[in-house]
Formats: C-alpha cells, structure tokens, sequence
C-alpha cells in the first residue's frame, strides 16, 4: 500500500522558519523517525541537491561552483568520516546563495562547529519529529486500523512518537492483533531486528563487543568501561558511539548513559551474541571494578550474574568483618541469606554476620541462634589455634555488639573483652560506638543507664575501653561525660564545651570521623539551648564539608538530617518537606532501624508540615523497637511526639503518653530531651496539671520548656489560621493546587477560565498568608483542608 505523508507542524515550521532567513537548518534525531522523508516532502516542488555521507563519505562530490539547485541537502552527516569529504563541504557551506539542510543522528561534529561558527543555524531536535496522538491516528487509519483517541494517546506514548516503532505495530494490528501486551511485545521484538540492519550491522566489531558488555549497567564511567570490555582504547570507542548517534550520551562530567531503546536492545541483543563464558567473565570483571570502588551491593549483583559464588561468600566475610555502621547488612541481606547453611557453619565470621544480620532485622531469635552456633563451634575438638582465636574474637564482639541485647551488663562485658585482649587470647574486629548518630548517649548503643554513674564509670572504664575499642573509642569518655552532663544539667555549657573541644581533638587525630560526627551532634544541641541556631547550622555545615573532602560518606544521611532537624528551629518549614520528598527514608517501603535517627526528625517534619497521620503511623513502629530492643532515651523521644501528636489529633489519651514520657525522663535526670520541644510542648504541659513528677525536677524541666518556646516560637508551629474565609469556589481549588495541578489543568478540570483561576488563586495565597505553592501544602495541612501527599 502506498502510504500518504503525515505532516509534523514543529518540524514544517522550523523548516519554513530557516527557509525565510536562509539560514542553515540542522535535524538531530536517531534513525526511524522520519528526518530525511520529511525534508524530501517539504522539498518535492523546490529545485534541490542531496548528498549522502551514510558511507563514511559522500556518494557525489559535484563542484561547489556548478550546482544550480538553490538548496542543498547534507544527509547522514554524522557517519561522515573521510577527510576529503569533509573538505569538501567546507568549502560547499561557504556558498552563501545556497540553502542548506543538514541531516544527522548526533550533535553536530566538532569539526562542523568550527566551520559554521559565523553563522546563523536553526536546530530541529527529535521531540519536534514525534507524532502526537492526532497523527498516530491518521497514521493508523492508513493502514484500515481504527483506534479510539484514548488509545491513540497511549500508542503514541508507548512508541514515543517514533515513525518506525508505530509502522511496525500498525503491521500486527493491520493482521488482526489488537493494541495489548502481545502487540507491544511483537513489535518490541520487530524493531530490535530493524536495529539489527539499520544500526548494528554497521558497527565495527569492536564497537559491537565493547556496547554489548556495557548494556548490562544503568551508566558507567570510562575506567569502568575499560575494565569491563578490557579495551584500552575504550575513550576512542565512547566517542564513536556518540558520534554515530544519540544512543549513547555523556553528561560532561565522566558518567556515560545508554539511551533505554539501546540498552534495551543490546540486553536482548546479549544472548545471542555472547557465549556463557563471555558474559559470565563480563560480570565478573564488572564485580571487580565495583568491589575496588567499595560498591559491595553492585559488585555482589555481578558476581551473582556471573555464577561466582566464591567471590560472593569471600565478600560478604570482608563486610562481616565491618561494624553495622560501615558494613552493608541490610543492602546484602538476601546473599546472606541465600548462604547455604553448610557453608556458613565453616566460617566463624559468616555465622557473626548472620547473627549481627538477623539482629539488625529484629529477628531476635534467629540472631541468638546463629550466637550458638558460634558458641558451638568454638567449642569444637580438632579446630585450629586461630580458628579458636577467630571464633572467641567474634563472640566477644557479639557480646558487646548485638543491638536487640541493650547495654545491661555491658560494663562486665567490656572488663572481660578487655582481659582477653590483654592475654592475646582475642583479636576484636572494628566497633561503632555511634551507629553513625550524632550522639553517643544514644548511639549503637542506650547508655541512658550509665549516666546515672557517669562520672564514676569514666574512671572505671577509661582504660578497658580504651584497650576493646581502639581507635574506635578515641574521645569517647570526654563526650560521653559531656553529653550526660548536658542532659542532667550537672555542668554548665563551659565545661560541658571544654570536654566536647577536647574529645573532638583526640577523635579527630587518633579516632574516627563517627565520635566527631557525635561529638558535633552535642555540640549543635548546646548551641541551639544556648539560642544560637545560626552557630549551630554554621558548625554542622563545616564539619560536612570535611566530610565530604575526607570521603566519609556513609555519614551524610544522618548529617542532613540533623540540618534539617536544626532549621525547624527556625521554621524552615519548606526546607523539611524537601528534604522528606527527595532523601528521607521510607518507612513504608522498607523499615531500617539503623535508619531511626532520620526517622525520628521525619516526625517531626511532619508535625511541622500537618501530618499528624503519618507522623502517628511511624511513632507505633518505632515504638515496638525501642522497647524491645531498651532504647530508653529514644522511647522518651518517641512517648513525647506521641503526646504532642495525640494533643493535635485531639486524642484523650496524650496525658498518659506525655506523662509516661516524662516520668522516664525524670528516672535519669534528663531535661533537654523534653525541653526541646518548647513551644510544641508548652500547651500540653500547661494543660495537663499534676504529672507526678518531683516538684524540683518538674520546675527546671517548665523553665527550660519556656525559654525553649521564647527562644523558638515557630518550632513544630501548629497553629495556621486564614485571614478571611474562603470562598465556595477557593475551597474547590485549594485541592487541586496543593496536589500540584497546573492552574490550566486546573481551569480545564473545572471548567473556568485560566484568568479566573489565577484571581481566585491570589485570593488563596492571601487569605493562607503564603507566598508559592509548596507553603500553600503546607497551610492547607495545617488547616486540615488537605490530606493528599
């Protein structure tokens, strides 16, 4: 059948437009949608010259003085290679009478950018060829299939306006398929065998071997790319593909991405083309790059595509040999899990991993029985010296280490790590005193206990410390007696700052980047007690850029969060909604309890943005984890935003929550804990009378809840009130701003005029007291006019 042209106006007009100005007009599109045909249509009445350089040079090279048609048409400019050819149209484009069209599936060549410097150029990109769904329906009519234009809207999308991928599936639906799964599965399989001849059969087999190797990765960079195809001339092969078309992009920093047809097409492309060996040997060497660079989650992916069991199990001993702060449990869990029994029963390093695992996961049971397992196998006849060694090394660990056993005891448990290492008779593995918190009150482990005796259990445990945990315990004393000190009010801010200063010194030369991070947590604690939020956000700002320069990533998610947590202080209201959007946790997905931290600041953020509901649903799951794993101070935290939840959500049930909240407060003495929440907690306090608390500790906790609320009176802000009533009209539109409609959308939807939403949306932002869209969310939570995400 003969096919009839289908216009595409952006194209027809940019090709009107260049005409008008006679100035040069480029097309940049991969191959299929339709460039070169509809250059020849516009053309079909004009007096025109084509020349094609699809060979790697031109088929015709007539001299630039005798050619009579007033415009010229460079087609396949991009497989353009040979330098007689590119001469040549060096000095064609110099013919300034001329109209010139140039066709091609990449930028324009470097070289080409030089030549055409001076002069004025119109770009037609590959969005301005796509067919819209008016089209695709002409298109289809064509071909006596009739689709509705619902369906044509879905076509469109699902072929992304490509002329080729739409001819190919109007062939199936022509022969009876109905548009379905099994229409876009035939088609996606035509189109890969289209790519077969029109693209892949061109390629050298270099090209060809090096982009099959690299199609199995979202992107890459270029010494990923040479380890991976072993080609030492992978930068050469990265730019031809660029410049053969777009199906391989670069973002100018180092990183290569694959457009998804390509990859797409070369994965399916993979089984056919590489023998067992081959791609098991690709995702070997894929492994090892990401193994070098510290991925253990990709590399453990690759040397599962590769069949390397080996490398799986001896990489999952050297993250076993990790503390949960550094080591990457829960990212790795199901290849620990996907162990076979027999074989970790062999490595007293892989049954503490699983033991530290299951704890991590709150499997409790199944944490203690791997323990014993251990224990079990220490116990063995016939082990090795260092295999003992290697056994009694991880139990002793686990003692200290296992998060669901809390701290009770654990002073004894440290005096006897400490005998064993000085008696050589174990070789402790790294520790995390903070789980990567900013505290260590309240870090890997609670030791809210310890306070109680704090001074006495520095001088007691200095030195066992010091010998169990290494550098790892650096400057722990001095902040773990300062942050006790500061929630107590034993010591005033002086003193308390003094030993912080002189702590941060020794973990900072002879410890670790996780004690100062902790150390910096007090510090932001004090200054904001002290009303200086700006020192606060001015100090944790530059520990992240030392952070960031020393390459201790791993502490970054739980930095800023605690920016976050330091700006709702002073309102920044906008700035916690961003951040839940974009690098919060998602407790929905997936729950962490190493994440607890960033989940606690999520609830406050909530409570800040009106989101009492789900500030609710992850206090419940918190809950069942500090209790069962006796995370006092955490429990204290949580029972006071339950309250403060329960008072807005007006649940008669908060008095008990803040009562029991602060009565374990009060078992350790602590004020701040409570007294942060100022101006949240005020109203609960006032409201709730006798608590029973001790008339002295009750007193300083009310003075240091108002100076908190003085101090901060926009922290965790409840109240929202509208200046005058809205209207019928506003109330209906309110919705549909905060779900982030557009105000077209919104006038299409119901059915007014854009002039008359944008009066009616001056009028919301009024009436809220709000200045954009994202403060608009935030008022209408707090008003309870909007529950949506």
């Amino acid at each position: 059948m003969e096919e009839r042209f289908i216009k595409v106006p952006i194209l027809f007009q940019k090709l009107k437009q260049a005409e008008e100005e006679h100035c040069l007009l480029y097309i940049k599109a991969l191959g299929g949608y339709g460039k070169s045909t509809a250059v020849q249509h516009y053309l079909r009445s004009k007096s025109h010259l084509t020349i094609s350089g699809a060979e790697g040079f031109f088929d015709t090279m007539p001299p630039p003085e005798t050619i009579r048609q007033g415009v010229v048409v460079i087609d396949d400019i991009s497989f353009l290679k040979e330098k007689e050819s590119i001469r040549y149209l060096g000095s064609l484009l110099e013919r300034s009478d001329k109209w010139f069209i140039l066709i091609g599936r990449s930028p324009l060549p470097m070289w080409l950018q030089a030549q055409i410097a001076n002069r004025k150029v119109l770009f037609a990109v590959e969005r301005d060829l796509m067919w819209d769904a008016q089209q695709t329906r002409k298109f289809l009519a064509d071909y006596e299939v009739e689709v509705t234009p619902e369906e044509a809207e879905q076509i469109a999308a699902d072929t992304v306006g490509h002329v080729v991928t739409l001819k190919l599936l109007a062939q199936r639906m022509r022969d009876g398929l109905p548009y379905g799964a099994e229409a876009a599965e035939k088609t996606r399989i035509d189109l890969y065998r289209y790519l077969d001849h029109a693209f892949y059969e061109s390629w050298d087999e270099e090209l060809k071997q090096a982009m099959l190797r690299l199609a199995g990765f979202d992107s890459f960079t270029l010494p990923m790319a040479q380890m991976i195809t072993g080609c030492g001339n992978a930068s050469l092969l990265l730019e031809k593909a660029m410049t053969l078309s777009e199906f391989l992009q670069s973002d100018g920093q180092g990183n290569y991405r694959m457009r998804s047809i390509l990859r797409e097409y070369l994965l399916w492309k993979q089984s056919s083309e590489l023998t067992g060996e081959q791609y098991n040997n690709l995702y070997y060497n894929a492994g090892l790059y990401f193994e070098l660079q510290g991925d253990i989650k990709q590399a453990l992916a690759c040397y599962d595509k590769s069949k390397s069991q080996g490398k799986i199990a001896e990489l999952l001993i050297k993250n076993s040999m990790k503390h949960p702060g550094n080591g990457h449990y829960y990212e790795t869990r199901a290849y620990y899990l996907n162990l076979p029994k027999e074989q970790v029963e062999t490595s007293p390093i892989l049954m503490a991993g699983l033991s530290m695992l299951h704890s991590l996961l709150m499997q409790t049971r199944e944490s203690e029985q791997w323990y014993e397992a251990l224990k079990a196998f220490e116990q063995k006849p016939g082990l090795s010296n260092n295999q003992k060694k290697e056994a009694r090394s991880r139990l002793a660990y686990l003692d200290i280490a296992l998060p669901h056993r809390g701290s009770v005891g654990l002073s004894n448990i440290l005096e006897n790590a400490a005998m064993l290492c000085r008696q050589r008779s174990v070789v402790l593995t790294e520790f995390s005193i903070t789980s990567n918190m900013p505290s260590v009150m309240n870090g890997g482990k609670d030791f809210c206990e310890w306070s109680k005796i704090d001074r006495e259990l520095a001088k007691t445990l200095k030195k066992p410390v010091e010998l169990v945990l290494g550098n790892f315990g650096a400057g722990l004393v001095n902040v773990a007696l300062a942050e006790s000190a500061f929630e107590k009010g034993s010591m005033d801010a002086y003193e308390i700052l003094s030993l912080l200063n002189s702590g941060y010194i020794i973990a900072d030369t002879k410890g670790t980047a996780e004690m100062c991070f902790a150390i910096i947590g007090v510090m932001t604690r004090i200054h904001i007690s002290r009303k200086q939020p700006q020192r606060a956000a001015s100090l944790l700002m530059d520990f992240k850029e030392k952070v960031i320069r020393e390459g201790h990533h791993h502490l970054l998610p739980n930095i800023n969060a605690l920016s976050v947590a330091i700006g709702l202080f002073t309102g920044k209201v906008e700035a916690a909604s961003q951040w839940i959007a974009d690098e919060a946790p998602n407790e929905n997905v997936e729950f962490y309890i190493l994440e607890r931290y960033r989940y606690l600041v999520k609830i406050k953020a909530y409570l800040a943005l009106g989101r009492l509901e789900e500030a609710a649903s992850l206090i419940e799951r918190l809950s069942y984890y500090f209790e069962q794993y006796q995370r006092n101070y955490q429990q204290i935290e949580n029972g006071l935003l339950r309250a403060i939840v329960q008072y807005r959500m007006h649940l008669g049930n908060w008095k008990q929550s803040l009562t029991e909240a602060l009565q374990k407060a009060e078992g350790y003495r602590f004020v701040p804990v409570a007294a942060e929440y100022g101006v949240a907690l005020h109203p609960l306090m006032k409201e709730a009378g006798d608590l029973d608390l001790a008339n002295e500790y009750r007193q300083r906790l009310e003075q240091a809840v108002r100076e908190y609320a003085l101090g901060y009176p926009k922290y965790l802000e409840a109240t929202q009130t509208l200046t005058q009533p809205l209207t019928d009209m506003e109330a209906k539109l309110l919705p549909l701003l905060c779900s982030g409609a557009s105000l077209e959308e919104i006038a299409a939807r119901c059915g007014i005029t854009y002039n008359t939403v944008k009066y009616h949306n001056r009028n919301i932002y009024r009436k809220l007291g709000v200045k954009n869209r994202q403060q608009v969310q935030v008022a209408a939570r707090q008003l309870g006019l909007y529950g949506g995400t």
